[in-house]
């Protein structure tokens, strides 16, 4: 598989069920040395089109951090409210170094730059890849976040499940089988089209495939290890954000 890591990796906090973004921050800035610039930017009322040029952008805040202390201090009290996906960023932080980014946070993003991600095999289906890709190196239990975004409703796109082993295939017949059931799904005109009259894992992977946008696979390990598999932002591959230990971040 080829690994690169010059690239943006985008997860939506929505598929973080804790919202926990400040540990996605620490972790990619425990991959690099002090001192970093820090930015706290806020959205013009009338913003640029053009959604990645922050220099009209308003700098509430700018602080040069020199060690993880002040950081972490700066991240407790920090709040910065979740939106919906898609919604216009009203709150920006940017940490950086050298001029080059590490970390933006909007109200409905986390991006992160050199994150590892690996370029999936062509055999099986996507699930299938993702989990054979992750799971091998996985501390059980491992919560899994299912986003079925351009299929389902708003308020019922997200599922969190949990594997205590490798069967990842038996929770997903458990937990989300059932969502081919739903209206959304139904109507669709490629659904009436021979539906079967038993539902199985592999109508799931069709229905549900995540080369559509705003379908994603998130996992998240004991150790914090960190796996997404989502098409729409990191185009078919599978990305590898770092655990903690000991203080260095390290990829499978």
């Amino acid at each position: 598989m080829l690994v690169e890591r010059d690239d943006w990796v985008d997860v939506f906090r929505e598929l973080l069920p804790r919202d926990d973004w400040k540990d996605l921050v620490r972790l990619q800035v425990s991959q690099h040395s002090y001192p970093f610039e820090v930015k706290l930017l806020e959205r013009p009322l009338k913003q640029n089109p053009n959604i990645h040029d922050l220099s009209d952008w308003t700098v509430r805040s700018h602080f040069i951090m020199t060690d993880a202390a002040k950081l972490d201090r700066l991240l407790e009290h920090l709040v910065i409210e979740q939106q919906e996906m898609a919604t216009e960023a009203e709150v920006t932080l940017i940490i950086q170094k050298q001029g080059q980014g590490i970390v933006r946070v909007t109200n409905d993003c986390v991006s992160m730059y050199g994150v590892a991600y690996e370029e999936l095999d062509d055999v099986g289906t996507e699930y299938e890849n993702f989990f054979n890709a992750v799971l091998p190196h996985a501390t059980f239990p491992v919560e899994v976040v299912f986003c079925g975004r351009d299929i389902l409703e708003n308020d019922d796109s997200i599922h969190v499940m949990t594997l205590h082993d490798s069967n990842w295939q038996a929770v997903f017949e458990e937990h989300v089988l059932h969502l081919l059931n739903r209206k959304e799904v139904t109507s669709r005109l490629f659904s009436k089209d021979a539906r079967p009259t038993q539902q199985t894992l592999e109508n799931f992977m069709s229905e549900f495939s995540l080369l559509m946008a705003y379908n994603f696979i998130v996992t998240r390990d004991a150790t914090d290890r960190f796996g997404m598999l989502d098409h729409f932002c990191t185009n078919g591959k599978i990305a590898h954000f770092g655990k903690i230990d000991n203080g260095k971040t390290s990829f499978n």
